[in-house]
């Protein structure tokens, strides 16, 4: 696969999540929070937020992955 074509198939799978918080944070704690979204997109098709976290919108563009996002409330854990 060339340069180009790599290049076509990163800008189709790009995502874009919009969120609100309720409460305030310093910039590392939203930092923390955005690093730990990104890994959980790229690790399945599932993100688990925080009880404090809102989804405002959601962004997707052609070809990219569908994913599901829940609150912690409704997460069930196995053990």
């Amino acid at each position: 696969m060339n340069k180009r074509q790599k290049k076509k198939r990163n800008e189709r799978q790009q995502l874009t999540i919009i969120l609100s918080c309720n409460t305030m944070f310093r910039a590392e704690g939203y930092e923390k929070i955005r690093k730990n979204i990104e890994q959980q997109v790229r690790a399945g098709s599932v993100v688990v937020l925080p009880a404090y976290l809102r989804v405002e919108a959601i962004i997707q563009q052609d070809g990219s992955r569908r994913i599901e996002i829940k609150h912690e409330s409704e997460v069930v854990y196995e053990k």
